[in-house]
């Protein structure tokens, strides 16, 4: 999606104080996260918290994703944000491919981009972090379950799939991360992608994200048992986009919603402000939830991370 640099004004409901290194396969590592940041460009700073490229980056939600609201907007102090995910990611290509072959899987955002670069030497004058002021956030499964939900060996691949999603965590807890925060699958049957397959596909794909989502808490306790030192937190984000769908007025962030079951095709690509209006288009492009047929607007993603920045303060 296009670059969105117009200024948002939006309250601090709650506090958030942790330094985040969100490895955005982990929060998702997918385009529900992305931000477009290079490691090897410019690093997260005063003036631009998420380093590069400008705020709030490359997104799919038409304005800041839930990455730049919990960084900017619902911190209580000075946050860098380190987001490595990538559009389309899936957690490991070689068990669930995404859309082409370029994209950046979790495991490949873990051991090319955070391990050599910023899991290596934590105290480097460089790139210096600890295991008290950093926060290991994942959000991944919108097209692990996207690209595979028909299938029938769901539940052997989705174990697979988890085992190699451990294993990395692995990884991670070795260079010294001991605080996990990780975000469940949303309820994607219920994006315009889903709803216009049909019954089948809604309830089928809603049973494979129910199984993910069982999953990721079993591996999150079975983690938490072997390090008793690490702290692993899972946000239901299933929830708060289920509320949004049933109800937009359940959040102030997204009570402006008009339409939550369809999108406008002029604005699928982005539209030039966060507030666009087109003619041909019944809602300005931040009164639908739906951009296009799988990407939430931004205020989906504000009430995320306001639902997250409660979550952790709580």
């Amino acid at each position: 999606m296009g670059k969105c640099e117009e200024p948002v004004h939006f309250v601090r409901l709650q506090q958030f104080n942790l330094e985040v290194y969100i490895l955005k396969h982990y929060i998702s590592g997918d385009s529900y996260t992305q931000t477009g940041f290079d490691v090897k460009g410019t690093q997260p700073n005063a003036q631009n918290p998420l380093g590069n490229p400008s705020y709030p980056g490359w997104t799919s939600s038409n304005g800041p994703n839930w990455v730049g609201f919990l960084t900017t907007t619902y911190n209580a102090s000075f946050i860098k944000t380190y987001n490595m995910a990538y559009g389309g990611a899936t957690v490991d290509s070689a068990l669930v491919a995404p859309y082409t072959p370029t994209v950046l899987s979790v495991l490949n955002q873990t051991q090319d981009l955070f391990l050599p670069t910023y899991g290596a030497d934590p105290t480097s004058a460089a790139h210096p972090w600890t295991a008290q002021d950093s926060l290991f956030a994942f959000f991944i499964g919108v097209n692990d379950v996207g690209n595979s939900w028909w299938l029938e060996n769901t539940e052997t691949l989705y174990t697979s799939i988890f085992t190699v999603y451990e294993g990395l965590l692995e990884q991670i807890y070795e260079t010294g991360a001991r605080n996990f925060l990780f975000l469940s699958a949303p309820p994607v049957q219920l994006a315009p992608l889903t709803l216009e397959n049909g019954e089948y596909a809604i309830e089928n794909e809603g049973k494979a994200i129910e199984l993910w989502n069982a999953k990721l808490k079993n591996m999150t306790a079975a983690f938490k048992t072997k390090h008793e030192d690490a702290t692993t937190l899972v946000h239901d984000t299933w929830g708060v986009y289920k509320d949004v769908i049933d109800n937009p007025a359940s959040y102030e962030q997204t009570a402006g919603l008009k339409n939550v079951t369809g999108y406008c095709k002029a604005y699928e690509n982005g539209a030039p402000t966060w507030y666009t209006k087109d003619p041909s288009c019944e809602y300005a492009v931040n009164e639908y939830l739906w951009l296009n047929s799988l990407h939430p607007t931004f205020p989906l993603h504000n009430a995320t991370a306001a639902s997250i920045a409660k979550f952790l303060s709580s």
